[in-house]
């Protein structure tokens, strides 16, 4: 009897241990979405938005973003999004400023770490201002755009995905760079900062299996890889679930970019991706020492500033590196998918036989 106790302890044990884990994760996670709640203040704008199915709001964590802030605000009305909304995560220079220049803006601010609430974060402005509407988190870096954007408007795009019952779209992360040293690179925040980076460079990514919700097209795969790879050696995921139709039973931000329980479109998206600007040096040595990040991503940021700390002037362009030209080429060469139905129906949108 004894020695069958002992061996059942032995079994029950690791489960207890994992049983007792999660409820200790769940306490903590309750904790965090009680003290985000309470941590989280209005600066400007609305609190509350009203808008259809057929309309997007874009959602930014942000701090000291600065250098991209008219840019991002600017390219994303011009793309007919309804509202933006920022959460400011403790900038120490004028963001917050340059976003209230502007209508249809609401910033809110928090001073919570990054690092243990960056998913929090993400849920929460969704969650309040995207309930049963699309939502497309964005960071300040991050440029949204999808195949023949120039044909397709935003609200047709939806209309699309509505029809369809799709729930989200994934979109590959593409980073773009400059010819010129890292630190040559000059950025004015009153002028475009993507007009400086217009190369590219896919010629190191490897594609797995999409995993995180059913998909509507088979082709659809998961980046990892690319440029930073090539210089830096860190093998960072490119891929994202980043317009999502926020529903009670989707979950939301799952290993940090993905979304569970919903249906993928038939289409990827590009983010198009600005990280190698003149703020770059600094953000990397901050990240680096501050490990602002949190434990997954640091080691990123730690892979970069060994490079930087030694190699300054550093140069990204390769002779594999592509001039970027528009979201369609990228299909051509295999980094963005679209299926048969989905270009079918832009031929459609171009012919003007649907709205």
């Amino acid at each position: 009897m004894g020695t069958a106790s002992n061996y059942a302890a032995r079994i029950l044990s690791p489960r207890l241990k994992a049983k007792a884990g999660y409820a200790v994760k769940g306490i903590i996670e309750k904790y965090r979405t009680l003290r985000l709640r309470t941590g989280v203040y209005h600066v400007y704008g609305k609190s509350c938005l009203n808008y259809s199915q057929d309309e997007l709001v874009v959602i930014c964590v942000v701090r000291n973003g600065r250098i991209y802030v008219n840019s991002f605000i600017k390219y994303y009305f011009a793309l007919g999004v309804k509202h933006i909304v920022f959460l400011d995560n403790g900038s120490t220079d004028n963001t917050i400023q340059i976003a209230s220049r502007y209508d249809n803006v609401t910033i809110l601010k928090t001073d919570l770490p990054y690092s243990k609430y960056e998913n929090l974060m993400k849920n929460y402005l969704a969650r309040r201002f995207s309930k049963r509407r699309w939502n497309l988190c964005a960071d300040i870096d991050e440029f949204f755009d999808w195949p023949f954007s120039r044909i397709v408007s935003i609200g047709s795009l939806l209309r699309y995905l509505n029809a369809k019952c799709y729930t989200a779209v994934v979109a590959q992360m593409l980073d773009l760079f400059s010819d010129l040293p890292l630190t040559e690179v000059r950025d004015n925040p009153e002028e475009d900062v993507t007009k400086s980076y217009k190369y590219y460079d896919i010629s190191n990514i490897e594609k797995l299996t999409y995993k995180y919700s059913p998909l509507s097209y088979d082709d659809i795969k998961m980046h990892f890889g690319g440029i930073r790879k090539t210089i830096f050696g860190s093998n960072n995921g490119l891929t994202k679930a980043p317009l999502v139709f926020v529903s009670p039973r989707i979950q939301l931000f799952k290993v940090w970019h993905h979304a569970e329980n919903a249906y993928i479109a038939d289409f990827t998206c590009v983010l198009l991706h600005y990280p190698f600007t003149s703020s770059f040096y600094d953000k990397v040595k901050d990240a680096a020492a501050t490990k602002r990040y949190g434990y997954v991503t640091s080691d990123e940021y730690d892979l970069y500033w060994a490079r930087l700390s030694r190699e300054p002037r550093l140069i990204l362009r390769l002779d594999t590196a592509r001039r970027y030209i528009g979201v369609e080429p990228l299909i051509d060469e295999g980094f963005l998918v679209a299926s048969s139905d989905y270009l079918d129906w832009v031929g459609a949108q171009q012919n003007g036989q649907v709205s």
